[in-house]
């Protein structure tokens, strides 16, 4: 009998820590600088920003939560897409609209970010910081 509880605990304790919701994650990267455009507009990030708004957004990149793939499309006129850069090579690419509809790398599936997410302003902001520097 210990040990039926002992197991049913340890099964509970699992799935708890390996994630029964529904909340995803992307893969953590790294970077030296970025490069990021809106809509048509692309701008190269390298020396044109400190090293601390290129964490700044590596951080907020590496915290996004997703709730699941979509098929609604990217609207590619209100898009930020940011290319992150680490030792000279892409570490990491996204590209999302003002909904929240986002892609990374290479994917052609569409994802929903999570609503308490600000990425989108802060890489707005940040896309109008590097424009003006240009």
């Amino acid at each position: 009998m210990k040990k039926f509880i002992f197991m049913s605990l340890v099964l509970i304790v699992f799935f708890i820590v390996s994630g029964c919701n529904n909340k995803n994650s992307v893969p953590n990267i790294k970077a030296d600088y970025f490069d990021i455009g809106f809509g048509d507009s692309l701008y190269f990030g390298h020396n044109k920003v400190d090293n601390e708004t290129v964490q700044s957004l590596v951080k907020a990149y590496n915290q996004i939560e997703y709730s699941g793939q979509t098929n609604q499309e990217i609207n590619y006129e209100k898009a930020i897409t940011i290319t992150f850069i680490y030792n000279d090579q892409i570490s990491g690419t996204l590209v999302i609209d003002d909904k929240g509809l986002f892609h990374i790398k290479d994917s052609a599936e569409n994802y929903l970010i999570e609503p308490n997410t600000d990425i989108y302003q802060q890489a707005l902001d940040i896309f109008y910081e590097v424009k003006n520097q240009s």
